[in-house]
């Protein structure tokens, strides 16, 4: 049986954590966990944790002097006086199950999140289907070069921190809110941005209009004191945001309150001046690909504009930002191929990442993608949007689905999904067995991007 975020309520939880110094993490190599774990162990609180294998995040917590167990077992949480967990663990976990027979305090990891920002004034949260890790990464380079020394969390390594968080000293904490399971309705931002509400998850939300009304409740969060900043080019967001407070939009309309003037692209780069309702704040010149990125940092530039930071540092913070981790994150070159690594699992994200490699490419060589589905649910539902993204790429190879928290009960695999793109496609499943047919196929002046929420990455070790 699946578990479902913890309910504590933030005055609740505060109360408890103040008497709390030892903590088990159930799943704590994941990137959100390593990230609380490592925020807590540098608070001063006794950190210790789990994971189902041993993963770069598990050395580094072991590193900082974080106890981590290869397993789970009921006797791990022997000690702890709270256990954190993540929604990837089931509730017949045994550590779980003995935390909840012993009486322990058994906070999910949104809610903790959500108690670690509260003292923080100024809180921006960043939702939305797709952009999210790169608007939060972006935002808080912006808000450093301000010297505003914010903490942050995000769902992907930013570069500037070589890690998925910073603990600064100032008043701002920056966060992406992920909509899973309505995890980001534990969160209280102070300004909620939403920039965009593409229907995803389909194993926790049973429509689009399920997933609008989530989108919508996390709007509310700020109440009349707070602000909202909504994607205009969406639909959906729009329609999410329709009873928000204090509600102002970016995108790239001249009806957006904050959009782009004399918007023209260099090899994919966009340059453009940012208008906000207040003028024209100068020009960024962005050294990320894509449309968008044009729209994400619109988002980036609207919301510290909105929170009081000032134009040099926006307009800095626009033109050096070098992306967030596996956003079509540049990995070198093999016998001059050139090799991209991309986070896409959404069909939307798919098209965007391949549209955009289209772009770095120019006219010569050729576009091989190498797809990695993500859950079972996921490709069931998206399938036939997924397959005709693919065909965006020249030549596809695709690997065995991902199963993250699921197991195959939908008839999907990675096969189907290549017989469904047709010639240009093929199935290989195995990482090491697609690097080798790779190595076969591609020459000098072609690309490769590859594109996954999984594992997938794990290729570019093939290419060393």
């Amino acid at each position: 049986m699946a578990t479902e975020n913890s309910h504590w309520g933030q005055a609740r939880l505060s109360a408890l954590m103040a008497c709390v110094r030892r903590l088990f993490f159930i799943g704590i190599g994941g990137i959100h966990m390593t990230t609380l774990a490592l925020m807590a162990h540098w608070r001063g609180l006794s950190v210790s944790g789990s994971d189902r294998a041993e993963s770069e995040n598990v050395a580094r917590l072991r590193r900082a002097g974080i106890p981590v167990f290869i397993g789970h077992d009921a006797a791990h949480v022997a000690g702890a006086e709270a256990v954190i967990y993540t929604l990837a663990v089931d509730a017949d976990n045994p550590e779980y199950a003995a935390a909840a027979a012993a009486g322990l305090p058994l906070v999910s990891r949104a809610e903790y999140l959500g108690y670690l920002m509260s003292p923080y004034p100024n809180r921006i949260g960043v939702a939305g289907s797709h952009g999210k890790s790169t608007v939060t990464a972006w935002l808080t380079d912006i808000f450093h070069l301000a010297h505003r020394s914010p903490t942050a969390v995000c769902g992907a390594v930013m570069r500037r921190y070589r890690a998925a968080f910073t603990l600064g000293t100032g008043r701002d904490f920056i966060f992406e809110a992920c909509e899973y399971k309505r995890s980001f309705l534990a969160f209280r931002p102070t300004l909620a941005v939403l920039l965009n509400a593409a229907y995803d998850h389909v194993d926790a939300y049973r429509d689009p209009a399920s997933l609008c009304d989530a989108f919508a409740r996390f709007l509310s969060l700020p109440g009349e004191s707070g602000r909202v900043l909504v994607g205009a080019d969406d639909p959906s967001a729009l329609e999410a945001a329709e009873t928000a407070c204090n509600a102002v939009t970016f995108g790239l309309s001249k009806t957006a309150d904050y959009h782009p003037l004399d918007l023209t692209f260099d090899r994919g780069m966009g340059r453009f001046l940012v208008a906000t309702p207040a003028g024209v704040l100068g020009r960024a010149t962005l050294i990320v690909p894509g449309v968008h990125n044009v729209k994400n940092a619109l988002a980036a530039a609207a919301a510290a504009h909105l929170c009081g930071v000032d134009a040099s540092a926006i307009l800095g913070g626009l033109s050096c930002f070098g992306g967030a981790a596996r956003r079509m994150e540049y990995r070198g070159e093999w016998r001059g191929v050139r090799l991209y690594d991309d986070y896409a699992h959404h069909p939307d994200e798919i098209a965007a990442a391949l549209s955009t490699a289209r772009l770095l490419l120019g006219g010569a060589g050729r576009l091989f993608a190498v797809f990695q589905s993500h859950t079972y649910s996921r490709t069931a539902a998206f399938f036939d949007p997924i397959t005709g993204a693919l065909r965006l790429s020249d030549r596809v190879f695709v690997a065995d689905i991902y199963p993250a928290r699921e197991t195959e009960t939908l008839g999907m695999s990675g096969a189907l999904l290549a017989d469904s793109v047709g010639e240009k496609a093929a199935y290989v499943g195995d990482i090491p067995a697609i690097a080798e047919a790779l190595k076969s196929e591609l020459r000098p002046g072609d690309l490769l991007l590859v594109m996954g929420a999984g594992d997938i990455d794990r290729i570019f070790a093939e290419f060393a």
